[in-house]
């Protein structure tokens, strides 16, 4: 594979089951493969589709044997093509791995000595326990048990969890209505507004206060007039023109 993907360096193979998911906004990339190899500078893993050469993505690897995620910031070295349907082997280099992503992939790359415990990856074994027994493997990737009952004994099935992470959203800016928008929503308020007096001037009490309301209205308009009308005459107590 290291002459198929022609690059040099390249990171230690793995046997444990390790899963990536990928995604670019921007591309629109949300996809999930396989790791074949990974150290701290980069990694070598199986997806299903093309990705440009220098493409970032934000990468998600789960090491289901450890119940750990490591999450981090990857660019696309090279890629192969495994053959019609098979997928691409993509070498990619870490740009951001932080310390403890690092070492989670130490304590991988340590493990890969001794052999994975039962069930490991979330794969139902024939050695798997039945009835009320605990499963190690349950223990480790961090699932409940799920029951279904049966006419002789308990059936013991692992369900995977599910994981998702979301990506923050852009800081968009703030929204401001136009001319055209401010103009016709205050004709909606005023024209909303007449019917509403309309609709209450049908009514006998809702005219009297609303007869009301405008005799007080014309008279403090009529007041105000006055006086801006004779502000040179005011005079005050015991003072001459």
């Amino acid at each position: 594979m290291a002459d198929a993907l022609d690059a040099e360096h390249l990171p230690a193979s793995i046997t444990l089951p390790v899963v990536i998911t990928v995604r670019n906004s921007d591309l629109g990339l949300n996809e999930t493969g396989r790791v074949k190899r990974l150290d701290h500078t980069g990694l070598v893993a199986s997806l299903p589709v093309a990705i440009p050469d220098g493409t970032v993505l934000f990468s998600t690897i789960d090491m289901r044997t450890l119940n750990a995620t490591a999450r981090g910031l990857i660019r696309v070295r090279t890629q192969t093509t495994m053959g019609d349907g098979a997928g691409f082997d993509t070498f990619a280099d870490f740009v951001e791995l932080n310390d403890d992503g690092k070492q989670k992939i130490d304590r991988l790359l340590g493990n890969q000595e001794t052999p994975p415990p039962p069930n490991a990856g979330g794969f139902i074994s024939s050695g798997a326990p039945v009835g009320n027994g605990r499963s190690f493997a349950t223990d480790q990737i961090g699932v409940q048990p799920v029951y279904s009952r049966t006419t002789g004994k308990q059936d013991y099935q692992i369900t995977p969890e599910k994981k998702t992470y979301f990506e923050p959203s852009p800081i968009r800016g703030k929204a401001v209505a136009s001319n055209s928008t401010k103009f016709w929503g205050s004709i909606g308020v005023s024209g909303y507004t007449v019917v509403i007096l309309a609709v209450v001037a049908l009514f006998p009490q809702g005219r009297y206060w609303e007869l009301f309301v405008w005799d007080h209205v014309a008279w403090a308009v009529s007041r105000t007039w006055y006086w801006m009308q004779n502000i040179g005459n005011v005079k005050l107590y015991n003072n001459t023109p």
